[in-house]
């Protein structure tokens, strides 16, 4: 093994598709030289999110998979970011296979680069429920604060879905920059829980008219962060290849009330919250966190967070104290990390295929493994 960046070209371009003959894409490791995932020691003890793919074309027309992956934790000090490095490196911590073939690939941390090389649509979902008036101000006051600041070196977009009692979203403005979030939020007249109350931007009509269909029937639940997730999921304008970022505000428990498509089971099924859907991030406002979970009655939210790769953060009730830039998901934003891999055509067959990333530090300290099922398309 050599050191990152001084393998040559010649050794890490060229590979064999099996079918075309010698593809040659110059600065990635051909899956020749890629070695199969490691079997971890013991339990993984650090969460890798969801990633979101992206179809790029060399200069010479061969087609690149970009994965973009937000930062992952260090186990031993939440405040620190890992570092990865990929094939051909001599300090190669993470390994990907597809369909349990080895892949060759580069990957940037992204923390290394002055430009705005990721972009990210975020998403606020914020129970505007009577119980969050002790923290409603202090709320939207770091929302700001924070948008601001990942806006200097990060390519943003926000949302916001506000959500009360009985399951229904009562607020919304869809994806929109700085300026405009920060207009919804300090609306004249709109103080504590109802700063996320009502609908803005120029689709308001339709944002206010579909709120019905998130809390009837079927679909009806109370407090219920999952049913500000599918809304948004289903209404708001994200770009294309970006990757998504929800974060639930919340002081209680999920409430689907007994219906499936409002709990957050539903989310940790790949087929309904596919991999490209987005990581979910969770931040618990509440004294109340030892009750026992009933699945589709009275679940745990940061459940969301659990099945996404998301961080989540359990404080206190007034939010005093709490700054949103020194808490993990700031951390996971700006160290995000962005992998190249070639000797893709196979996988535009309209058919699942299986990725897994797999961690692991030189003294295994670090472990985490992940699996993906994804329908790569063109």
């Amino acid at each position: 093994m050599i050191a990152a960046g001084l393998f040559s070209l010649a050794s890490c371009t060229v590979e064999d598709n099996g079918s075309t003959g010698v593809i040659t894409v110059p600065g990635i490791p051909a899956d020749t030289e890629a070695d199969p995932n490691p079997t971890l020691p013991d339990a993984p003890n650090t969460n890798v999110a969801n990633i979101n793919y992206v179809v790029e074309t060399a200069s010479n027309g061969n087609k690149v998979i970009r994965f973009d992956l937000t930062g992952i934790q260090s186990p031993e000090n939440p405040t620190e970011w890992l570092r990865l490095y990929g094939t051909n490196t001599s300090e190669q911590n993470i390994w990907i296979s597809i369909d349990d073939l080895p892949k060759g690939f580069t990957i940037e941390n992204t923390i290394d680069s002055e430009e705005q090389v990721s972009a990210v649509d975020l998403v606020f979902l914020v129970d505007n429920s009577g119980s969050m008036g002790e923290e409603a101000d202090a709320v939207a006051k770091e929302i700001l604060d924070w948008s601001k600041m990942l806006s200097k070196t990060l390519d943003m977009r926000f949302g916001c879905v506000g959500y009360d009692y009985g399951g229904e979203v009562n607020g919304a403005i869809n994806m929109c920059g700085i300026n405009e979030i920060d207009a919804f939020l300090n609306r004249s007249g709109k103080y504590g829980i109802d700063r996320t109350m009502g609908f803005e931007g120029p689709d308001k009509d339709v944002l206010a008219k579909e709120y019905a269909r998130y809390s009837t029937g079927t679909w009806s639940a109370d407090e219920c962060g999952v049913s500000s997730l599918r809304y948004a999921d289903d209404l708001f304008n994200f770009r294309k290849n970006t990757n998504r970022v929800y974060v639930n505000f919340t002081d209680e428990p999920n409430y689907p009330q007994g219906h499936e498509p409002m709990s957050t089971q539903w989310v940790k099924d790949p087929n309904n919250w596919p991999t490209t859907k987005g990581t979910i991030h969770t931040i618990y406002s509440s004294t109340y966190v030892n009750w026992t979970e009933r699945p589709l009655w009275e679940e745990y939210p940061w459940n969301l967070s659990a099945y996404t790769g998301g961080t989540e953060i359990k404080t206190n009730s007034s939010f005093s104290g709490v700054s949103l830039s020194t808490l993990p998901i700031t951390g996971a934003l700006q160290n995000s990390y962005i992998i190249k891999f070639t000797n893709v055509e196979s996988l535009f067959d309209g058919q699942p295929h299986k990725i897994k990333i797999t961690i692991l530090s030189p003294n295994g300290t670090v472990r985490a493994e992940k699996e993906y099922v994804v329908t790569f398309k063109l």
